[in-house]
């Protein structure tokens, strides 16, 4: 266990070594939001940058791409001979779809993206919801993260991490009021730091104020430090509740956009260079300029508005134009070019057409070659840390509702349906493998990749529904798909029997008539004029008579008014009633 002042301590350790890391998070959090210093004196401080934000469209482009399709979970059974490690795998596999679903995965997904490609990790928090008896995913800022040392990509579980954010005295008063005393100089406005300190031990909470520059200018005093200790609860987990994701770079965090932001300043510079110049020329600066042994002077300046004519003495007025170089425009374009090229932005992210493609194929495929193997990295780290995450909701559940039964239901596809799961029961293991049915693909290619290899026949219908993001239920689809097929060949087979005067026209109404106004589906209407016909034939012939019975002939035939004659007596090209039956 840690003391009040081991924490802060440590906290100060990483806020200094970290200090290069999250400065650059900063400018690039900047940059991505617009907030651009132009170093020049001519600009107003408050004017925004006018050149295309090439990194917020890269970064938000790309991001879409990697989270625009779900990965899946499997869970393998402890033992696949035994049944009830099966249905345990079952159950795991839903339970964890519910959580996802439950701490809005999808949403978190995208804003991960953005994280660990703008800010080279991306950080999540597993924490147990008392009321809803599960537990919840959290993405926590990387600006405020500040995790023990990580080694590689593949280390994502920090043996401790601290995170810190800041409140007011105001909101330490209501929801730890006893905590302000600790703090006796400061007002209700006053800014303090709060420092969340996590272990596989215990979770501990943090206020701490100081040092600083306290009272007026002329009576300045400086301010001690203080720190109070909030909370402090034991983490029953017995893990780091944390995982971390960062992406693959040769030394240290790397960001994919880090290298275009230098080009951006000075792309920037230069067009707030050239729009002084034009708007030098639209109102060029006015020069007295005075006369051989004379001394210019304003007797009384022009008024336009008014239509004061202005009078000069001793002295010639001129208009000093200045127009932009010609060289302004070109290094303009390079720089755009060169931060395109270098952060992998192709210009169809922002809906132009490069003049050297000519076919929408040959632009699928230089746009894959920039887009898809970043996304495809992403996916894979995203899935590698969804894994450790799934490994620590289940050991979450574990802990803190060992013997607790729950139930809900999951709405997610190929995990649709009820599940109800007892952690102590059911969790017989933390095993799960998360994956993406093809890293690297969005979700337009995804759907064309699979649409070929169905036509290919090396993917069933089924299997291709399953990987479709589109496709929320693939068992409905299917037989929805199915049922549609079947509907299709019942209506071209009545349409054809009507054709050939097999049905009469009052039954074929009927049908019409029930489907359109009954609102009944087309099979239900063709059985219930089935059964309708089957009771006229049995009123209108005569009682018990074998050629008589109801259902012998086929209904809506114009049967039902004569007595069907012996198998041997009827013409040979009138078909049989197993050759109607069969065709309808």
């Amino acid at each position: 266990m840690k003391s009040v002042e081991d924490i802060v301590e440590l906290y100060t350790v990483r806020l200094r070594e970290d200090d290069n890391n999250k400065a650059r998070m900063r400018v690039l959090r900047d940059y991505y939001n617009g907030d651009v210093v132009v170093p020049l004196p001519e600009i107003d401080g408050n004017e925004q940058s006018a050149v295309a934000n090439l990194l917020a469209q890269g970064l938000d482009q790309t991001a879409m791409r990697i989270a625009s399709t779900s990965p899946d979970i499997f869970c393998p059974p402890t033992d696949p001979s035994k049944k009830r490690a099966r249905d345990n795998s079952s159950i795991r596999r839903k339970a964890l779809f519910g959580w996802w679903e439950n701490s809005r995965m999808d949403l978190q997904l995208a804003k991960r993206a953005r994280q660990l490609i703008g800010y080279s990790t991306t950080c999540t928090q597993i924490r147990f919801n008392s009321k809803t008896g599960c537990p919840e995913w959290h993405v926590r800022d990387p600006l405020t993260a500040y995790p023990a040392k990580l080694f590689g990509v593949e280390d994502m579980r920090p043996r401790d991490c601290i995170f810190t954010y800041r409140r007011t005295i105001n909101w330490l008063m209501k929801i730890y009021p006893e905590a302000v005393s600790s703090f006796p100089q400061a007002q209700p406005e006053d800014v303090i730091d709060i420092i969340e300190y996590v272990d596989d031990e215990e979770q501990v909470l943090v206020a701490t104020r100081g040092p600083m520059q306290y009272g007026t200018t002329f009576q300045r005093r400086e301010i001690a430090r203080s720190e109070v200790q909030l909370e402090r609860i034991p983490n029953p987990v017995g893990r780091t509740p944390v995982v971390f994701a960062s992406r693959i770079s040769l030394d240290g965090a790397q960001g994919q956009f880090d290298g275009i932001l230098g080009m951006y300043q000075m792309q920037a510079r230069l067009m707030a260079l050239e729009v002084i110049a034009v708007q030098k020329g639209i109102f060029p600066d006015t020069w007295l300029i005075g006369r051989p042994g004379e001394t210019p002077q304003i007797v009384s300046p022009a008024d336009g508005f008014s239509g004061e004519v202005g009078v000069i003495r001793g002295g010639d007025l001129k208009d000093m134009s200045l127009q932009p170089g010609y060289m302004t425009n070109p290094a303009i374009d390079r720089l755009e070019r060169a931060q395109r090229l270098t952060a992998g932005i192709p210009a169809e992210f922002g809906g132009e057409s490069t003049s050297n493609i000519r076919t929408g194929r040959r632009g699928d495929a230089v746009l894959s070659a920039v887009v898809d193997f970043p996304v495809q990295e992403a996916q894979k780290i995203m899935a590698r840390s969804l894994q450790e995450e799934n490994k620590l909701a289940i050991d979450t559940a574990l802990a803190y509702a060992r013997s607790k039964p729950k139930s809900f239901y999951v709405t997610t596809k190929s995990a649709k349906g009820r599940v109800d799961y007892i952690p102590k029961v059911n969790f017989d293991t933390t095993d799960n493998v998360v994956s993406y049915s093809q890293a690297g693909a969005d979700i337009n290619t995804l759907v064309i990749g699979g649409g070929q290899r169905v036509g290919m026949g090396t993917m069933s219908k089924q299997s291709f529904m399953m990987l479709d993001p589109l496709i929320d239920d693939p068992e409905f689809e299917h037989d929805t798909v199915i049922a549609e097929q079947l509907e299709t060949a019942l209506l071209q087979s009545i349409q054809q029997q009507a054709a050939e005067g097999a049905i009469p026209p009052a039954d074929l109404a009927r049908i019409m008539n029930l489907v359109a106004y009954d609102k009944l589906e087309l099979g239900a209407a063709v059985e219930k004029v089935q059964r309708e016909a089957q009771e006229r034939q049995a009123e209108q012939v005569e009682a018990m008579a074998p050629e008589a019975q109801p259902g012998l002939a086929i209904p809506g035939m114009g049967a039902e008014g004569m007595a069907m004659p012996p198998a041997e007596a009827m013409p040979a090209d009138q078909p049989s009633m197993e050759q109607l039956i069969g065709a309808l």
